[in-house]
């Protein structure tokens, strides 16, 4: 076997790994259809891939189709009407939903209570990667001066100095490690003006919970539900 014979060979084997590498990157097209209990189309009902909504919802037939990674783990529809069913995703292209806590459809029927607003739409609490949960502030006598002392204070897994923040294991020490601040689902580049006895719950985001936000969320994404629903006063 001659040198060229050789290079051929190993040109064969590198040509074939990159297209099989595309091959296991390429997304995939899954399609279906949403009912209730009674076989009824539901329309304008959220998808969720690996517990983070799309911002894709049915039609008016119930009909949905979305494109997706070949390796995610779970696909999920939610109404706030009727509540939402996860199924594991086991390669099928074709899933059809019925939105019936008694169905006998398999899967895991989700409730409202288990879904948080991330802004754009929902995400399931257990795919954050922290819940402070309730707060339980003393509007009359606030524990906090600043929003910043109640992050460091309250929420785990973040690094305050100032009013500067980084999520552990996301943001880096050097260039812009600042996470991205939704508050009350809308949002916004500061967070200075907001009263520590307006917070009611802080939830932090960050990888696939926070891919939904593209490059903005790439530092992480801290969620500020308050008691009035609005920034400051």
């Amino acid at each position: 076997m001659n040198w060229k014979t050789i290079a051929l060979f190993v040109l064969s084997l590198f040509v074939i790994q990159v297209l099989f590498a595309k091959e296991k990157k390429k997304k995939i097209l899954i399609s279906g259809y949403v009912t209730d209990g009674n076989d009824n189309p539901l329309q304008g009902v959220s998808l969720l891939v690996n517990g983070v909504t799309l911002n894709k919802v049915t039609n008016n037939k119930g009909f949905y189709k979305i494109t997706v990674n070949p390796d995610i783990k779970t696909l999920m529809v939610f109404s706030l009407l009727h509540g939402g069913l996860e199924v594991e995703f086991t390669g099928k292209t074709k899933i059809d939903f019925i939105l019936a806590p008694n169905s006998s459809v398999t899967g895991k029927f989700i409730s409202k209570k288990e879904l948080v607003d991330i802004g754009y739409g929902n995400a399931k609490k257990n795919s954050l990667s922290y819940s402070v949960g309730e707060i339980g502030n003393d509007k009359s006598n606030p524990k906090y001066k600043t929003i910043y002392e109640m992050i460091q204070g309250q929420v785990p897994g973040v690094i305050v100095n100032g009013s500067s923040i980084i999520i552990r294991g996301v943001g880096s020490v050097q260039g812009d490690s600042q996470p991205l601040f939704i508050v009350d689902g809308i949002s916004t580049s500061s967070v200075d003006m907001i009263n520590p006895g307006d917070v009611k719950k802080i939830d932090v985001l960050k990888g696939s919970a926070a891919a939904i936000y593209g490059t903005r969320g790439s530092n992480g994404v801290i969620l500020i539900t308050t008691f009035r629903g609005k920034i400051g006063n």
